[in-house]
C-alpha cells in the first residue's frame, strides 16, 4: 500500500485542451497510486518535437485535456497495492509505453504497435508536471553513473534512434549511414552510429551549426541540404547509403531519403510529421533495387535499458547533448521555441526544481 508522503494536494501540469490551441500551465490535483502504479516526482522531462505538433492541429489519442511530456525521469514518490519491486526515492526513468503483452503484435515482439498501447503523455497524463503516475511496468532502473536529466532525454531521444538503428534497420558493422535531420534525435544517432561501428556516417541538415555539431559527433561527411541534398548524399557515398534515418518528419526528407539509398538499402522514417509521404520513385525501382521504407515508434524497454548501461560506461555522452535547462515554469516557452525553429537548439529538457 502507499504510504503518505508530505506533497501538496495541488501541482503544475502544462496541458493541453484541443488540438491547435495554445498549452497552459495550471494546478491539477496531485496524483495518488492505484494497485500497479507508482507515482514518481519528475527530475527532468526532455522537450520533444512530437508535443508541438499539438499546436498544429494534431489529434492526440486520449481524453482532452491532457498533461504533456513523455520523456521523464525522477524519483519514486509513492507506491501502489501490488508494487513489490519499488520503493520510495527509487531512481527511474520512463519507457514511454507499455502493451498489454498478449495481442498478436506484442506476441510479434512489436510491443509499441498493441492496440491497447498505453503511453505516458499521449493516452494519460504525462511529466509536464511536479509528478506523474504510471504503470510499474514501464519504469527502468537509472543507473548511479546517470543523471536524472540523461535519462529523461534517453527515454526517447537516445533510445528512439537506437532502436530504429539496431531493431529496425537491422544495422551492420561498417554500413554506410546517413542521418537527415540532425536536431536532437538526429544528433543521438550520429553519436549511436559511431558507437555501433558505422562504416560512414553522413548528415545532412539545412543548418550549418548543426552540421558542425555532427562533424564533433563522429559525421565523417556532412551535406548542407540547400539545393540538392540526394545529389550530395550519392556525392559523398559514392553509391548511396545503406541506411537513411528520416530524423525530420517531413514529405520531402522521406523521399530524399529514399532516394538516396543503395540496392539493397533502408530508409527508416523516424521523425514525426502529420502530412502523407511523397514518394516520388517508380514503384519498379523498389522492386528492382530491394528498397525498403521502414517506420519506427519510440523502442523496447530493452533499449532504453541498453542506452541507459552505455551512458553509464561512457560509451556516448548524453549530458553534452542537454543545450537548454529550463524550469515548469517555462515549460510553454520552450515549446514555443521549438515550434518556431531557428538557431541550433539540440535537445532541451524541463526540471520542475529548477528556480524560476
Amino acid at each position: 500500500m502507499s504510504k503518505p508522503s508530505s506533497h501538496p494536494p495541488m501541482m503544475r501540469a502544462v496541458r493541453t485542451h484541443a488540438p491547435g490551441t495554445p498549452f497552459v500551465l495550471e494546478d491539477v490535483p496531485w496524483p495518488d497510486p492505484g494497485p500497479g502504479e507508482v507515482v514518481v516526482r519528475v527530475a527532468a522531462c526532455g522537450v520533444c518535437h512530437s508535443d508541438v505538433h499539438v499546436l498544429d492541429g494534431m489529434p492526440m489519442p486520449a481524453p482532452l485535456p491532457l498533461t504533456l511530456g513523455h520523456e521523464p525521469a525522477g524519483t519514486i514518490e509513492a507506491v501502489g497495492e501490488g508494487v513489490n519491486d519499488w520503493a520510495e526515492g527509487d531512481r527511474v526513468a520512463m519507457h514511454l509505453g507499455d502493451g498489454c503483452g498478449t495481442c498478436r503484435a506484442c506476441l510479434s515482439g512489436h510491443p509499441m504497435c498493441c492496440p491497447k498501447l498505453g503511453a505516458v503523455g499521449l493516452h494519460f497524463d504525462g511529466a509536464y508536471a511536479d509528478a506523474v503516475k504510471v504503470p510499474q511496468s514501464v519504469m527502468v532502473r537509472v543507473p548511479d553513473e546517470v543523471s536524472l536529466a540523461a535519462a529523461a532525454v534517453a527515454t526517447d531521444c537516445v533510445a528512439t534512434p537506437y532502436h530504429a538503428l539496431k531493431c529496425r534497420a537491422r544495422m551492420e558493422s561498417g554500413e554506410k549511414v546517413v542521418v537527415i535531420g540532425v536536431g536532437g534525435l538526429g544528433s543521438m544517432a550520429i553519436e549511436l552510429a559511431r558507437v555501433l561501428g558505422a562504416g560512414q556516417i553522413v548528415a545532412v541538415d539545412t543548418n550549418p551549426l548543426a552540421l558542425e555539431r555532427a562533424e564533433r559527433l563522429g559525421a565523417t561527411d556532412v551535406v548542407l541540404a540547400d539545393r540538392d541534398p540526394v545529389a550530395g548524399i550519392r556525392a559523398a557515398t559514392t553509391d548511396g547509403a545503406d541506411i537513411v534515418l528520416e530524423c525530420v518528419g517531413s514529405p520531402d526528407t522521406v523521399a530524399q531519403g529514399v532516394n538516396s539509398l543503395v540496392g539493397g538499402g533502408r530508409c527508416v522514417a523516424v521523425g514525426v510529421g502529420i502530412m502523407p509521404p511523397r514518394i516520388d520513385s517508380p514503384q519498379a525501382l523498389f522492386a528492382l533495387f530491394e528498397y525498403s521504407l521502414l517506420g519506427t515508434f519510440a523502442s523496447h524497454k530493452e533499449d532504453l535499458e541498453e542506452v541507459l548501461r552505455m551512458e553509464a560506461e561512457g560509451a556516448i555522452d548524453i549530458e553534452a547533448s542537454i543545450s537548454e535547462r529550463y524550469p515548469l515554469e517555462r515549460a510553454i516557452e520552450a515549446l514555443d521555441i521549438l515550434h518556431k525553429g531557428g538557431g541550433d537548439v539540440q535537445r532541451m529538457v524541463i526540471e520542475p526544481g529548477l528556480d524560476a
